[in-house]
């Protein structure tokens, strides 16, 4: 049954500037690895998105959205962990060395991060809207274990990151990832519905909590696919 509720902050205008979004993000990523162009790159297209998302959200004063920028900024942060334990941990995932660091992630990761929770979890709502709670989750549980290993093939050749080859791997990206990652958009549905019917400040504490899944996707994912 499809859910008839309405979303403060979910218009036309908005869907249409967070799709267009979406699309650049990719379409930068597809540019950036035709043409190897760096790390750099991935700084400026991760502030650029992350500030224009904060521009929107207070500019136009729309709730949906400054909600979404607040849970992927915390789940971005607590990310940081995750990123720890597939870099030190488990010895997969590299980054470019004489990148800005925080812990053993690049500066720009945590921002990346919010960015495509956002993304994802943005459409999340537009399927909830269009079906069900539980059906949207499955179906973008699907669509984030294709679209953000997407983002990783082409992260290697841009210049970005990569992984080693010592897990099973499709392209650039390895089994276990393309798992995680839809683990993780398979949350996205329900944690931000229950995010839209509370204030802002709860949106902190589901950011937490969307940080711990993340950690607990990609243990879980290595165990079973490395």
């Amino acid at each position: 049954m499809k859910n008839t509720e309405v979303v403060e902050g979910l218009d036309f205008k908005t869907t249409k500037y967070i799709l267009v979004s979406s699309a650049v993000l990719i379409l930068w990523s597809l540019g950036a690895s035709i043409i190897e162009a760096g790390p750099v790159t991935a700084s400026i297209i991760t502030y650029s998105l992350y500030g224009f998302y904060w521009y929107y959200a207070l500019s136009k004063k729309n709730p949906l959205i400054l909600k979404l920028v607040i849970f992927g900024t915390v789940a971005g942060v607590m990310e940081l962990v995750t990123d720890h334990y597939l870099v030190e941990w488990i010895d997969s995932l590299v980054y470019p060395s004489k990148e800005w660091m925080i812990w053993s992630s690049p500066a720009y990761m945590p921002f990346a991060w919010s960015n495509v929770i956002l993304q994802l979890g943005f459409i999340g709502v537009l399927l909830t809207q269009k079906t069900n709670l539980w059906k949207a989750s499955i179906i973008l549980g699907i669509a984030g274990g294709m679209y953000i290993p997407l983002y990783e093939h082409l992260a290697k050749d841009a210049g970005w990151w990569w992984y080693h080859d010592n897990t099973t791997m499709i392209l650039n990206a390895p089994v276990y990832v393309i798992i995680c990652e839809a683990l993780i958009s398979l949350s996205l549905p329900l944690v931000i519905y229950y995010a839209e019917h509370h204030k802002p400040t709860k949106a902190v504490l589901l950011g937490l909590a969307e940080g711990v899944w993340i950690l607990i996707s990609a243990i879980l994912a290595f165990t079973i696919a490395h």
